[in-house]
């Protein structure tokens, strides 16, 4: 694995300097651009993106980069992040179905100015080198903090302060997940569960706790026996529309028809699970709003009810026909076999 193996050089790079002294470890370090750390963050977290299966979005390339901050544009929304090491945050707008967010992250204010690495992570490197942060915009909209520990010297404790419109809430929800909650008390974004991997890709206990806007992933890395560097992630959503990575309509060769097909996110897939009523009228609402709803038939509203609460949480897209019967009785399907058949009825 390309972690354990940055691990193993970074241990005999270490042993070789100290054995040089104090001012052979500077120079080294002078001499690694911004460029060059924000690149060997890079590849390590995207190895444990991979090792930790949130591999699901990929990462956008920024938009603009000017020498204060990185743009970064997903369909309806924009995240722009700070260069200033000083600062590390990033303003996230979800556009008209989503918030305005300031998101602080845990750089401690003394980190050096941020560089973008090849596959669009913004790098905040920490001049002691114990702990970089990254953050990336991934294509199903979510902004995504990844921490990269190094050492053990490092905190276990990283702050996430959030600064969010008057009346919005953030609430520990099922599953280790945080609810971002509007006005009415309904949910309109998320902060799903917490991980964290180290070199060998073996999982790190984590959790998230909150205080007020303030979100504090806690890493247990101090544990014997694991490898480092250790990276851990929250991941944002925070626009309506970012229940679902994409909804089309295509075209179904098999069947003859027209079909809406739908592939839900990480947070519709949270929600699919843990908060299904929600989601039911949550996920409908939102398809009717961004499709013509004279479009939407009997059927394709029994086909939403059979994914979402037939207990199929499909790995792929929903796809509803248009021109499928209707079927009432649909709950009598769940349990036949094949179970990709329960809601193609």
């Amino acid at each position: 694995m390309r972690l354990k193996q940055f691990a193993a050089l970074a241990s005999a790079s270490a042993i070789v300097i100290s054995l040089l002294g104090p001012a052979a470890a500077q120079a080294k370090e002078h001499d690694k651009t911004g460029k060059e750390t924000a690149e060997t963050a890079a590849a390590v977290i995207q190895e444990a993106v991979v090792s930790a299966g949130q591999d699901s979005a990929a990462a956008v390339q920024p938009h603009a980069e000017s020498s204060d901050s990185v743009t970064t544009n997903v369909r309806e929304s924009t995240v722009e992040v700070s260069k200033d090491g000083g600062d590390g945050t990033a303003l996230l707008d979800g556009g008209a179905d989503g918030f305005q967010l300031s998101l602080e992250l845990p750089t401690s204010g003394q980190a050096d100015d941020a560089a973008v690495a090849e596959d669009g992570t913004t790098v905040f490197a920490d001049p002691n080198r114990h702990t970089d942060v990254g953050i990336q915009t991934l294509e199903d909209g979510a902004v995504r903090a990844l921490t990269v520990i190094n050492d053990r010297q490092a905190p276990t404790r990283y702050d996430y302060k959030i600064d969010a419109p008057e009346g919005v809430a953030l609430t520990l929800a099922d599953g280790g997940a945080i609810s971002i909650k509007g006005l009415d008390g309904s949910d309109q974004g998320m902060i799903l569960p917490a991980w964290a991997v180290d070199a060998n890709g073996t999982a790190v206990r984590t959790h998230y706790e909150v205080s007020g806007n303030t979100v504090t992933q806690v890493v247990e890395h101090n544990t014997p026996g694991l490898a480092y560097p250790v990276v851990a992630d929250p991941k944002v959503y925070y626009a309506w529309w970012q229940l679902f990575s994409w909804s089309e309509w295509r075209w179904n060769s098999y069947y003859g028809m027209n079909q809406l097909s739908i592939e839900l996110s990480g947070w519709g897939r949270y929600d699919a699970i843990f908060n299904a009523g929600q989601f039911l009228s949550s996920g409908w609402n939102l398809l009717r709003t961004k499709h013509s709803s004279w479009m939407f038939t009997a059927s394709m509203w029994q086909q939403w009810e059979c994914h979402v609460l037939g207990g199929m949480a499909e790995w792929g897209t929903f796809d509803l026909e248009y021109e499928r019967y209707s079927n009432p009785n649909w709950r009598s399907r769940i349990g036949m076999w094949p179970i990709s058949q329960t809601c193609n009825w």
